[in-house]
């Protein structure tokens, strides 16, 4: 449905109404929207939007009246923000709510005082938990001058992991002396020497200085690997701020990126420094998790505090000081960086998206078998969201949304001027062979034989081949491209290659992803040899790969690329495979329409089901191989429109004018 107005093209959906609640709304008006959704996403969002009573005894209601205050016209005082948050709630939940607190005692301490805040905090330390120790140091630490005693910061420490860490926190920053770390604790050996900041460990954070004068920019990515992407939750942005943090520095008035990621235990255990310089004026920071590896961003929650004061703290250390810090997701893990940037006095960019708002009224909708947790999430990212918009310098959108869709799902960006969406991009490869000998070794990988996992055989030689590159995860939706590939007979015609997931230690979604593939494989076996699954590339290789598909595996058509996703926001991987010359299919939901001209320099596809995902499949292999010259010709305009449009250069450009105009906005009375 949609709606018009005189200013904007404006969604209208059962979520976009609960936007526009307030306390005291039309009862009917709130009654209709209570039937709108399942129970476990209306109850706690009506609690937080239109100030409905919280239900006894449910968690998530309790939550829900913490993210209502921080909604509030003024913060409580500090004493009733600690009286209103829940010290009972465990797990992700809890997560949630500690969070939000976070924010709100930040709110009110700006209101009413440092003495305030402290007052409250040393009242209620004495008789709390050690979980609610926790936060009441890491809050005492962010927003007092001190005034508990070390005695009592240490009390317990020895027993409980979380509150001996908040209390290195708290004493690192009034000048106390921490505890003794444990020997063989990665994560605590690296956080006690970035407390104690001492010489002779000095190793861990130095960077050289930067070579020219000019803004510092940081940027943050923390979900997966920043080294390993298509692995774990590391996708496309990850390559696209690796390219982004070299190309800056050679855009005028900016002198360096930071890019912030997460360092878990198992990396923490191998790095000797938390600093890596990655070309001319780019420095990737390691900020440490209490974590085996990055946390999932349901998980990011616990960690808030912790990457907030390591943040800010390797920052320091470093002399890397950031002008502006670029933040892209709504979660927790953007609000610990845009918490930090606020305690180091940079303005922030964030770029918004309508996710999860556009899929929720469908999600949550009466009936759903969504699970609770999923209602709690979702909720929890659009305060997140919510938060950032409110607290950043700027805001940017992603190119090629439907006019409106962002002020419909934020009403606080009604009557302003629409938010500039500066398009991603890649690196452009030279014309000529790069790489040759690393080339033909992974051209020759896609039919070596593996104990576990399906390769080429001899009979794919000569068939055009259908590659599809990316995280193993359901958004990503492998398994739909392989079922529509096998049950419509594609695989008599094509070959299929799929490159992503970190195949040697899968998460739970990669596991679960691969079972769906290779049953689905098995179940038809006259498509044996015609399927090859390899685990993630490194980018470098993932551009070879797709380089060397014409060059060294000739077929009587183009080489084709698929991305089946239910949705890209902008789709890097799409960029990269038009930019070797392969002709793409992709979803019609999201970022792609914005440069994929359909049946120009590609096609887009219905991807919502296997039936209408099918016949797009189909359709698209079929004009492919049944019309060569054609399908070449589409091939071509997709390399063009990539090397004309989105090289780089051409987005570092644009990105460097946001920053130098935010900058200079946060420095104009």
């Amino acid at each position: 449905m949609i709606i018009h107005d005189s200013a904007t093209t404006v969604p209208a959906d059962a979520v976009t109404a609960l936007r526009d609640l307030r306390p005291g709304a039309d009862p009917a008006r709130v009654e209709e929207l209570r039937r709108a959704f399942h129970p476990a996403f209306a109850v706690p969002a009506l609690v937080e939007y239109a100030g409905a009573e919280a239900m006894p005894e449910d968690a998530d209601s309790a939550v829900a009246a913490v993210r209502a205050l921080s909604r509030a016209p003024a913060p409580p005082a500090p004493a009733d923000v600690l009286a209103a948050v829940p010290d009972d709630i465990e797990g992700p939940l809890g997560d949630m709510g500690t969070s939000v607190a976070l924010d709100l005692f930040a709110a009110s301490a700006a209101a009413h005082g440092r003495a305030a805040a402290g007052g409250a905090i040393r009242a209620a330390f004495g008789t709390a938990s050690p979980r609610r120790r926790v936060l009441l140091l890491d809050l005492a630490e962010r927003h007092t001058d001190g005034g508990i005693p070390a005695a009592a910061v240490v009390e317990g420490a020895d027993r409980d992991r979380a509150l001996r860490h908040a209390g290195w926190r708290y004493l690192t920053r009034h000048s106390g002396a921490i505890t003794r770390e444990r020997d063989n604790d990665p994560y605590e050996r690296v956080l006690a020497a970035l407390c104690r900041a001492r010489p002779a460990d000095a190793a861990l954070w130095t960077v050289p200085p930067a070579e020219r004068g000019g803004l510092v920019v940081a940027q943050s990515m923390l979900l997966g690997s920043f080294d390993r992407p298509g692995a774990g939750a590391s996708g496309g942005l990850t390559v696209f701020l690796r390219h982004l943090g070299t190309a800056l520095p050679r855009q005028d008035g900016i002198a360096r990126v930071v890019t912030l990621t997460l360092a878990g235990h198992e990396e923490l255990a191998e790095r000797t420094s938390l600093a890596e310089v990655d070309g001319a004026g780019h420095v990737v920071l390691r900020i440490p998790v209490d974590a085996p590896t990055a946390p999932a961003q349901p998980q990011l929650a616990r960690h808030r505090a912790a990457i907030t004061f390591l943040a800010r703290r390797l920052l320091r250390l470093t002399g890397c000081r950031p002008d502006v810090v670029h933040v892209r997701y709504a979660d927790d893990g953007s609000l610990a960086i845009a918490d930090a940037a606020a305690a180091l006095g940079a303005p922030t960019v964030f770029t918004l998206t309508a996710d999860p708002h556009r899929s929720l009224a469908e999600r949550h909708r009466p009936g759903s078998a969504e699970p609770p947790s999923s209602a709690r999430a979702d909720l929890h990212r659009m305060y997140a969201a919510d938060r950032l918009v409110a607290t950043a310098g700027t805001v940017i959108g992603l190119p090629g949304r439907p006019e409106g869709e962002l002020p419909g799902y934020f009403p606080a960006l009604r009557g302003r001027p629409a938010p500039e969406s500066p398009p991603e991009g890649i690196t452009v490869l030279p014309r000529v062979s790069v790489g040759e000998a690393r080339q033909r070794q992974l051209i020759d990988s896609l039919s070596a034989p593996d104990p576990e996992l399906p390769r080429l055989g001899p009979d794919a030689r000569g068939l055009p081949i259908v590659l599809s590159v990316g995280r193993l995860h359901p958004v990503k939706q492998q398994d739909l491209l392989v079922e529509a590939w096998l049950t419509r007979g594609l695989h008599r015609r094509t070959a299929l290659v799929l490159v992503g997931g970190d195949l040697s230690r899968p998460t739970e979604d990669e596991t679960r992803m691969l079972d769906r593939i290779l049953a689905r494989h098995r179940a038809h076996p006259a498509a044996a040899g015609r399927l090859a699954v390899l685990p993630a590339l490194g980018n470098d290789d993932v551009r070879l790969l797709e380089h060397g598909l014409s060059r060294l595996l000739p077929a009587p058509s183009p080489h084709l690329y698929v991305c089946p996703s239910h949705k890209e926001e902008f789709g890097i991987a799409v960029l990269e495979a038009m930019e070797a010359g392969l002709l793409v299919l992709g979803p019609r939901r999201g970022g792609l329409r914005y440069y994929v001209d359909h049946g120009r320099n590609g096609l887009l596809a219905d991807t919502s089901g296997i039936a209408p995902f099918g016949d797009a499949l189909t359709a698209f292999v079929r004009a492919a191989t049944d019309d060569p010259a054609r399908a070449r010709a589409a091939a071509a305009a997709g390399r063009d429109t990539v090397r004309e449009r989105f090289g780089i250069t051409q987005v570092a450009a644009r990105f460097a004018d946001v920053y130098r105009r935010t900058c200079l906005e946060a420095h104009t009375p």
